[in-house]
């Protein structure tokens, strides 16, 4: 939890406002109170929520809970302190510059308020919930642009054909490759893991943690469910999640001895389960685990790979009945020596880097990027970028800009003016390369920095096809969830 500021008698309405006028975030704050319910979810019965939060790249937030009744506090408390945990892992793995920012949050109390403030202007917030009356000092919040400008260089595509085959059968194994029990390539290590915070390590690989939420799932089924029952007949649904590194990558024999270790397969159709009719499912689990034995995840990074990325939209072709184009009939863009945000947990990662790999839309001379930043301001920009122009740290953000609030993906190739919408988080961009070679036009969002409503706007732009592409760690997050919430009406 974060530090408790001084009891004392202003009202709550005093001490919120003077933090929502007085104090300086990151970014320009918004009202997610529809949302809220669901960011704080387990909250008493009768609990209302007010609740500001900025730009998904800061963890900046000022949220006020005001409960029914005094004895409900002690429980409330649990639930903000549940939530600032969840801010920290989320922003641990995303933005870890924001960690000392919620390590420091202020929250006030007084009978049946609590108020939460996470802000780089700590001394004024302090201030502010002593006396809300208190002059403020100027303070200047870094906003800077993190964007890179350098486009990749120009290579003629491939001219092979696209495949026909839509179904891929289960691989046929090199005779050195030992299966598991379960038909699987197997995976062992000499190794333990080693605890590290938000992930666990062995040897030279992080994985981090995954546990399942029963109440999140059916949220989040809850809103992608909302969105295919409202567009049923005009647009196709299609739920993509994600599985992490440990529940594809983790070695056999640490699996079995690791207590509380989650089947994400299983828990792949437990989510499914929960879904809508209209929603279609592209359940990747089995193909990711029929090649578990090449470079699906990367060792510093929680993410995935470009590679782990392809089987994905593999499985979503073999689901929409198309042909993929493979990764051999791309362009692939190799990068060494990427040192992802684990990298500086252990001297086994930061001496082993990860190489990243990149596979060019199949149409790469035809297919182009705009997207609109956090400002509005509308950029072009390549599908893949030079990973060489990035830092030793920030070469997954070569895949469609990083996070973006929205992009438009154009493919004059595809003459069919089919639309297609995916709706992701920082997992989805290792695909999107791949999608724009089959639709026209291909709308990224990031619900976590767009702030339309989703219905409305695959109403607007016709779209054929919603991707909801996010991984499982997503669906366990009800902050996550909550910024998802406030899309989908």
């Amino acid at each position: 939890g974060g530090e408790e500021a001084p009891k004392q008698e202003a009202s709550a309405e005093d001490v919120f406002n003077a933090l929502l006028n007085k104090v300086t975030y990151a970014s320009k704050l918004t009202d997610y109170s529809d949302s809220a319910a669901t960011t704080y979810m387990g909250l008493p019965e009768g609990a209302t929520v007010t609740m500001y939060v900025g730009n998904a790249l800061y963890a900046d937030e000022l949220t006020w809970i005001k409960l029914a009744q005094i004895s409900d506090m002690e429980y409330a408390e649990k639930i903000v302190d549940k939530h600032l945990d969840e801010l920290y892992d989320q922003y641990l793995s995303y933005h870890p510059d924001e960690v000392p920012k919620i390590e420091s949050a202020l929250i006030w109390k007084n009978g049946m308020d609590i108020i939460l403030c996470v802000t780089d202007d700590y001394d004024n917030a302090k201030a502010l919930m002593e006396n809300p009356n208190a002059s403020v000092t100027q303070s200047g919040a870094d906003t800077g642009d993190t964007g890179n400008t350098t486009a990749p260089a120009t290579t003629d595509p491939t001219e092979s054909e696209p495949t026909v085959d839509v179904t891929e059968p289960i691989p046929t194994y090199p005779s050195d490759v030992v299966l598991n029990a379960k038909g699987y390539p197997a995976i062992t290590t000499e190794y333990t893991w080693k605890d590290a915070g938000n992930c666990m390590i062995v040897g030279n690989m992080a994985y981090e943690y995954y546990g399942y939420s029963d109440d999140a799932a059916k949220n989040y089924a809850k809103l992608v469910s909302a969105t295919a029952d409202a567009l049923n007949g005009q647009t196709n649904v299609y739920c993509l999640v994600i599985p992490t590194a440990v529940g594809v990558v983790f070695p056999d024999n640490l699996a079995e001895k690791y207590n509380g270790y989650e089947d994400q397969g299983a828990r792949l159709e437990q989510i499914y389960g929960y879904m809508s009719e209209n929603v279609i499912p592209v359940n990747i689990f089995e193909k990711l685990m029929q090649h578990r034995n090449e470079y699906l995840y990367y060792r510093t990074d929680w993410h995935w790979s470009a590679i782990g990325a392809y089987y994905g939209y593999e499985k979503f072709c073999e689901v929409k009945g198309v042909s993929p184009y493979t990764m051999d009939q791309r362009i692939e863009r190799v990068y060494e020596g990427y040192k992802g945000p684990f990298a500086g947990k252990d001297s086994a990662l930061s001496a082993t880097p990860d190489t990243v790999y990149a596979y060019e839309p199949y149409f790469y001379e035809d297919v182009s990027m705009v997207f609109t930043d956090t400002n509005g301001n509308k950029i072009a920009w390549p599908v893949i970028a030079d990973g060489d122009s990035y830092g030793s740290d920030g070469k997954y953000l070569i895949f469609a800009a990083g996070d973006q609030p929205i992009a438009e993906f154009t493919n004059p190739k595809v003459t069919d003016g089919s639309v297609a919408i995916v709706v992701k988080e920082s997992f989805g961009n290792a695909m999107m390369a791949y999608f724009p070679d089959h639709y026209s036009t291909v709308y990224e969002i990031d619900y976590r920095h767009w702030s339309g409503d989703l219905v409305q706007f695959a109403r607007q732009v016709g779209a054929d096809d919603i991707i909801f592409a996010n991984n499982i760690g997503m669906v366990r997050s009800s902050l996550l969830i909550g910024k998802l919430d406030n899309i989908i009406p």
